[in-house]
């Protein structure tokens, strides 16, 4: 009976839901979102720091704030992928 299974075609449906499914897939979709989170959190620093060295600012606040904002910024993106990858 288990061959007879095997050898039968799947439903397109059923080849979707093994597709979303895959480990390896969805291995390479967390990880990917793990590196754009790094991505725009170091940019926010980055761009922070460069605008506070531009406007020769005595304190390091400006930088802190862009890079807090890069860091809202980037738990806001990794929420809506994970929203759109359990749906």
């Amino acid at each position: 009976m288990a061959l007879q299974d095997q050898n039968t075609p799947k439903t397109p449906e059923k080849q979707k839901e093994e597709y979303k499914k895959n480990p390896m897939r969805l291995y390479g979709i967390y990880s990917s979102i793990v590196f754009q989170m790094l991505a725009i959190i170091a940019l926010g620093f980055w761009g922070g720091k460069k605008i506070n060295d531009y406007l020769e600012l005595p304190n390091e606040l400006l930088t802190v704030a862009i890079g807090l904002a890069g860091l809202g910024l980037a738990l806001y993106s990794t929420l809506k992928q994970l929203e759109n990858i359990n749906k």
